[in-house]
């Protein structure tokens, strides 16, 4: 069976208390390391135990506009408005800048049958975890996971045709640099597509960033009232559930009702696409 949430062993209460106290620990050495390593060390350090999904181990707020019941299903509808609007399909060959634990390129791969994903992530237990899954699923032969930084991407140029940052590109060194990287690995006539979180009234920025980078057809559009109210109800409920109590009490007080009701008004979440002229 392949890893999930719904897989994970039971912990006893001496276990957890002390996972916490580690994670916590760690967490603290994160600010003191190199740039480029910290990202990666968070999510190394938060791990499937800390995630707040039923049965997968998407790590996103998810897209909640048609009403699902899980955060799951929520998850699984915005890996596939972002597949839709990167118009992806067969012959495409996809790159995935921040894949987490690979769930939305499984997803991808058996729904939208592009001829190649590669994902790429700075976090080396996401990379095993997702390399592992990926075979247990038998999709090895169309998805591969690598380790590269989202600004010096270890592709050739205009080797895909479509490349992809799932809530992920928020956590990226710098935006500037990204977008000139995925411009540079893209074909021409290539699309490029994020789900980010942003501060608000930020899209102006975010469109000026992708022309200067020489994307054209630039779009941006915020659906952030169908991720941050709807996800606050459901985290309301969720984390009440016996199984959240395996979650680091930081993570459940940030991402609880109360938590995201405090930070959510001043995000924005917005998705972007831009076509390489």
């Amino acid at each position: 069976m392949p890893l999930t949430t719904a897989a994970i062993p039971v912990e006893s209460l001496a276990e957890r208390t002390g996972r916490w106290a580690r994670e916590c620990l760690e967490w603290s050495k994160v600010p003191f390391l190199p740039s480029g390593e910290r990202v990666g060390r968070v999510y190394d350090i938060v791990g499937p135990r800390n995630l707040f999904g039923e049965d997968s181990l998407f790590i996103n707020l998810g897209y909640w506009r048609e009403h699902p019941t899980t955060l799951d299903e929520a998850s699984r509808d915005l890996a596939r408005l972002v597949a839709r609007e990167a118009e992806l399909g067969p012959g495409d060959v996809q790159l995935d800048v921040g894949f987490g634990y690979g769930d939305q390129d499984f997803l991808w791969a058996t729904e939208f049958g592009p001829k190649q994903i590669i994902g790429v992530n700075v976090a080396v237990e996401q990379i095993e975890i997702a390399t592992r899954r990926a075979a247990e699923l038998g999709l090895s032969d169309r998805i591969r996971f690598e380790y590269g930084s989202a600004v010096d991407l270890p592709r050739p140029d205009a080797s895909c045709t479509k490349v992809t940052a799932l809530e992920s590109a928020f956590h990226f060194p710098s935006y500037a640099r990204f977008f000139a990287e995925a411009y540079r690995v893209l074909e021409p006539g290539g699309r490029l597509v994020t789900a980010d979180i942003t501060v608000r009234n930020d899209q102006r920025r975010y469109r000026k960033l992708l022309t200067t980078a020489g994307f054209t057809d630039v779009t941006t559009y915020s659906i952030r009232r169908d991720v941050y109210p709807p996800l606050a109800r459901h985290l309301g409920k969720r984390l009440r559930d016996p199984d959240m109590r395996r979650v680091n009490p930081v993570l459940r007080a940030t991402f609880s009702r109360p938590g995201l009701l405090a930070w959510g008004p001043w995000a924005d979440y917005i998705i972007a696409i831009a076509t390489k002229a």
